[in-house]
């Protein structure tokens, strides 16, 4: 028999082990996350200069089929990425491998089903769907083989990350988002050399292209999962076979585990979708504007400011999938000081992945914005102005992901309902009398009013449940607030002092933007370092030798 101490002794080198995986896991999510989400940002900078004086409005009409096509994905994975992951990381914890086996096969069927669903229904609808703007429907039509395929690509994903091997799913991700944007460049190019002013032919190429993304992406996985499957299939003979769970079981737990996940991943586009269907009615209501004027306005904040925001969201997006597994194994085990533990752990981390990044991104948000967009913007003052607004919504965007997904991962899917259902309800009531005072930054500040309710409901209903509240990590709060305020100070200078000697226009903005980042990032980095602030995550990405007076967490 295991004494005490061996007892006590094997929980803190599993906590150990658990803190490592969580930062791990992050590190190779956030960087197949942010890798992909920079590349999805940076093509807009070649593809608008081909794409020539229509780039606005053609990157509009992008943002507005990318928003439908988001909420069809949705729907079409039926949430099966993180659900697989969770009941697949519950069932090796109980020592199960077996049925984690059968949750891919499985997984594999309601994802055809789904998918081929859901591409149905985005076919037969997409006239409707376009809500009057007829340009849009061909754009929807392009992106139905998407829908078919991306579910198994998405199942897969999720089975890599309940079997905790985050590398293979980052790689997918960076293979897809590689192959979408060449063939998105490529096919831009093409039909615009054909014809100059066929602008709606290069947008349904360009969303065309996710479909070719998402099949090499597949193809990368389908090649990982061969590898493995000796490892997989050995620990799946290993099972104990004590717990026994038939194909509708199986499926029933998938779908009980998606469904709120799939609502609660939404929220993004849950709240585009809002702004999308009442922008263009309430600023005809409240305001003369021509059609091609609001096209303009809604690209502004919808897309591009949103383009630029989702470089970063992503981090939060990784934390949280990283930490799910590991919460559900805890969970399964009853494990509470551990659940609490990583709770804190998961603060930790999001405050000083988000908040840095966030206040770097609104001290940059002028080079940034005419990197990326140009200057042919009318009103370039206005779309800068949005993009700071949405990199501060983009700190809440980002913390309802990590909430939500705790809360899940610790079987309160309600909760994360529910959260989610105020704050859209606030996000409709502010919506209208907010767009009649401010127009689209009103729209903005309705989508900041629902996502700050949603945090705080589901941060004091951790609280109460777990007890682990936000002040719990005062301390790193208050350290990582005076962090970022002090990257946003030093680039934000270094940007107003360049502004006054380098030209505005998108070349020489290239270089005022590498130095307020670099000048940002050294001090963010000093500075965390100095208060002794998430030293494992620094650890995964700077040389040893330049931490060695850093204290451990």
């Amino acid at each position: 028999m295991i004494n005490i101490n061996q007892q006590s002794a094997a929980r803190d080198t599993g906590s150990e082990s658990i803190e490592k995986q969580l930062v791990k896991g992050s590190a190779w999510l956030t960087f197949g996350n942010l890798f992909s989400r920079v590349l999805g940002a940076l093509y807009i900078i070649p593809w608008t200069i081909i794409v020539g004086k229509y780039s606005t409005e053609a990157n509009g009409l992008f943002n507005m089929g990318y928003t439908i096509y988001a909420m069809f994905l949705m729907v079409a994975t039926a949430g099966i990425p993180t659900a697989i992951s969770s009941l697949i990381a519950h069932y090796n914890a109980i020592h199960e491998a077996q049925i984690s086996m059968k949750l891919l096969w499985q997984g594999l069927k309601v994802g055809l089903l789904t998918g081929l669903a859901s591409a149905v229904i985005l076919a037969v609808f997409a006239p409707l769907l376009a809500a009057g703007h007829a340009s849009l429907t061909p754009v929807l039509w392009s992106l139905v083989p998407s829908v078919f395929i991306f579910p198994i690509l998405s199942m897969f994903r999720g089975f890599f990350q309940g079997n905790q091997m985050m590398k293979e799913s980052a790689i997918s991700q960076i293979i897809e988002q590689v192959a979408r944007i060449v063939y998105m460049l490529a096919g831009t190019y093409i039909v615009l050399k054909a014809n100059s002013v066929n602008w709606h032919g290069a947008v349904i190429q360009s969303t065309f292209a996710a479909f070719i993304g998402a099949i090499l992406g597949l193809v990368y996985l389908l090649y990982a999962f061969s590898v493995n499957r000796s490892r997989f299939m050995t620990n799946a003979k290993k099972s104990q076979h004590k717990v026994h769970a038939n194909a509708k079981e199986l499926v029933y737990g998938i779908l009980k585990k998606a469904v709120p996940f799939v609502i609660v991943a939404s929220a993004v586009t849950f709240y585009q979708l809002i702004d999308q269907y009442s922008f263009f009615l309430a600023m005809d209501r409240f305001f003369a504007f021509s059609d091609q004027q609001l096209i303009v306005q809604f690209a502004r904040f919808n897309a591009n400011a949103n383009k630029l925001v989702m470089i970063i969201v992503p981090i939060a997006i990784a934390i949280a999938e990283t930490s799910l597994p590991m919460l559900s194994n805890a969970y399964a085990n009853h494990d509470w000081p551990s659940i609490r533990k990583q709770i804190k752990n998961i603060y930790r981390l999001f405050f000083v992945a988000m908040f840095v990044s966030a206040f770097g991104l609104y001290a940059v948000a002028l080079p940034m914005y005419t990197v990326f967009y140009g200057t042919s913007d009318p009103n370039l003052t206005a779309g800068v102005q949005l993009l700071q607004i949405s990199a501060i919504v983009a700190i809440f965007y980002g913390f309802f992901t990590v909430l939500s997904f705790i809360v899940q991962g610790l079987g309160n899917a309600r909760i994360a309902l529910r959260s989610l259902g105020y704050g859209m309800l606030l996000k409709i009531v502010f919506q209208v009398p907010m767009i009649f005072l401010l127009q689209a930054e009103g729209a903005m500040l309705s989508t900041l009013v629902g996502s700050l309710f949603s945090c705080w409901y589901l941060v004091h209903d951790i609280s109460q449940d777990y007890q682990v509240a936000v002040s719990d990590t005062k301390n790193d709060l208050l350290k990582t607030n005076l962090t970022a305020i002090a990257v946003l100070l030093s680039a934000w200078a270094t940007t107003q002092i360049l502004e006054n000697f380098v030209p505005l226009t998108r070349l020489a903005q290239i270089f005022v933007l590498l130095v307020a980042v670099i000048v940002g990032a050294f001090v963010g980095i000093v500075l965390l370092m100095k208060f002794n602030v998430a030293n494992d995550l620094l650890r995964r990405f700077i040389p040893a030798r330049f931490l060695k007076g850093a204290k451990n967490d």
